[in-house]
């Protein structure tokens, strides 16, 4: 699912390969007890709440929390108060880091249902997206959302080797597409059926909290009409759990990639 974070560059500046890139995956719940969420809310801005009273209550709440919860994050990393922490919207509504406390980190966020994840490297642009497997993802959903992800080419290809196209696959191409899109911050809009992915996508295993893996990413080349005639960027699938469909993306074909709590890195900052 799309939402917010990416570099404080233009969405138009080209992005630079690099050998090889350090992201952190950060988890965390959208569901707090109305202590926290009390606190997360006097963490917004004047803009923040006002974008939030749109949203119906449910949708309000969790809203509230992912910011709230990126702002004690980012502050944390950053060393000051998370009140302090200044986030400014860029191309296609997305937020960065601006003003005084402007930093190397680059962040990506994503969250589905009730939970939320941040992708943070301090070398280059991350692109992270989150889709949480429902009971409506079924074949008759797979079937109408395949023309809409697939271009016509991934389609031929994919019903060459089978005349059937899980839901599965739908989700993960998604997550794929939609974290590449991030990682450059064209935003998404019609360009699902543009992106080409590669046959057979990467994907690696991680636990919270465990050791830092060093991990694959396919190649992809982006085409665009604009400036850019190409951005190189790699992309993998990332396994967090049952029904979880995650990918990240940067400017690389390998990464050095590691998932923690949103409790762990607190912990670890204030050492």
């Amino acid at each position: 699912m799309i939402d917010e974070g990416f570099s404080q560059h233009s969405s138009y500046a080209p992005l630079e390969c690099q050998e090889k890139s350090s992201v952190t995956i950060v988890q965390y719940s959208l569901h707090v007890a109305d202590g926290e969420y009390a606190c997360l809310e006097k963490l917004l801005s004047e803009d923040e709440m006002e974008r939030s009273l749109r949203r119906v209550p449910k949708v309000r709440r969790r809203a509230v929390v992912s910011r709230g919860r990126l702002r004690v994050l980012l502050g944390c990393l950053i060393g000051i108060d998370p009140e302090k922490v200044e986030l400014s919207t860029g191309h296609f509504g997305k937020p960065y880091l601006s003003g005084f406390h402007q930093s190397d980190i680059q962040f990506n966020v994503a969250h589905s249902m009730d939970e939320a994840i941040v992708a943070i490297s301090y070398q280059a642009a991350v692109g992270v997206d989150l889709e949480k497997r429902k009971g409506t993802h079924d074949q008759r959903w797979a079937r109408l959302m395949a023309s809409t992800i697939f271009s016509e080419i991934e389609l031929k290809e994919r019903l060459a080797v089978s005349d059937t196209i899980f839901a599965a696959e739908i989700l993960d191409a998604w997550v794929a597409k939609e974290a590449l899109l991030k990682a450059i911050g064209t935003g998404i809009g019609d360009k699902l059926r543009k992106c080409q992915l590669p046959a057979g996508l990467p994907k690696v295993r991680m636990f919270t909290d465990l050791d830092t893996t060093l991990c694959r990413l396919a190649p992809v080349a982006l085409w665009d009409q604009g400036p850019r005639c190409s951005e190189r960027l790699g992309v993998t699938l990332v396994g967090l759990g049952e029904g979880a469909h995650v990918a990240i993306a940067c400017p690389s074909l390998t990464c050095e990639l590691a998932v923690r709590s949103f409790d762990r890195v607190l912990r670890d900052s204030a050492v």
